[in-house]
């Protein structure tokens, strides 16, 4: 890579990535796509290939670039994840950055460090190839390529008719309030809450046992019409209540709550 091209590089490496983080969104989007699926990708073919290389046509860089440039979000996003970072918008762009960054450096410093060419008298320079489909390109160069065109294609329609179908997928849920004080009998009253509950898969029930795996209590959950349901429940306070929520005939529960005793 020149001097020149890495310059280029660099700079719109610098403003995309001021575009990511302070830009509206009509520039945020392209700026932060092109961060992710091109510049950092370009940035690593240009320091993996050999200098001078010339049987890496446009084919196999058209498949390199968005590659690596996914290879840099995957491998960042696990080593932020195992550094106890943030996947936070921010984290992703300087991982992109830094990475376009110094792979343009490692492809300059290849550049300036390639070998001299053998003197001697200049070759016959070869004619200027025209562009044919001939079967065996069409074998080589089109055919994957249309396939890995097809194959993206086919998964972006799968994962949107994916979300689109799981979109309204109902989460059931389980909590409870912070009990109250202490009563005379020594026991604390706690408002219990479950949403997301399908009539269809009921009767519910919720069992409140103890520490040591006695039954407290049991109660029958009866959902509103929108899958909702509170009530308050009575657990002892010295010791950890464990609150299970079952569904149908499920000898499991779905759901479970723990609330702690009161500490001394």
């Amino acid at each position: 890579m020149k001097p020149v091209h890495a310059g280029v590089l660099a700079g719109l490496t610098v403003v995309a990535s001021l575009a990511v983080e302070f830009g509206p969104v009509a520039l945020s989007v392209p700026a932060g796509t092109a961060l992710a699926f091109v510049l950092p990708g370009y940035a690593l073919t240009e320091a993996i290939v050999r200098p001078g290389r010339r049987d890496i046509g446009v084919v196999e860089r058209s498949v390199l670039v968005p590659s690596l440039s996914l290879a840099v979000l995957v491998l960042g996003g696990l080593g932020l994840w195992s550094a106890g970072g943030n996947l936070s918008r921010t984290n992703w762009m300087l991982v992109c950055a830094v990475v376009t960054l110094g792979a343009a450096g490692v492809a300059v410093h290849r550049a300036r460090n390639a070998p001299a060419p053998a003197t001697g008298p200049a070759p016959k320079a070869p004619p200027a190839p025209r562009f044919a489909i001939t079967q065996e390109r069409l074998i080589r160069d089109i055919l994957p390529l249309t396939l890995a065109v097809l194959l993206v294609a086919a998964a972006g329609v799968w994962s949107f008719a994916d979300s689109v179908n799981t979109y309204d997928v109902r989460v059931t849920s389980l909590a409870a309030s912070t009990p109250g004080p202490v009563d005379a009998e020594g026991n604390r009253i706690t408002q219990v809450t479950a949403t997301g509950l399908e009539a269809a898969s009921g009767p519910y029930r919720m069992v409140l046992t103890g520490a040591t795996g006695q039954e407290l209590s049991k109660h029958d959950i009866a959902p509103s019409t929108d899958g909702d349901w509170a009530g308050r429940v009575t657990v002892p306070s010295d010791e950890r209540v464990t609150v299970n929520l079952f569904r149908g005939a499920e000898p499991q529960p779905f759901r479970t709550l723990i609330i702690a005793a009161v500490t001394p």
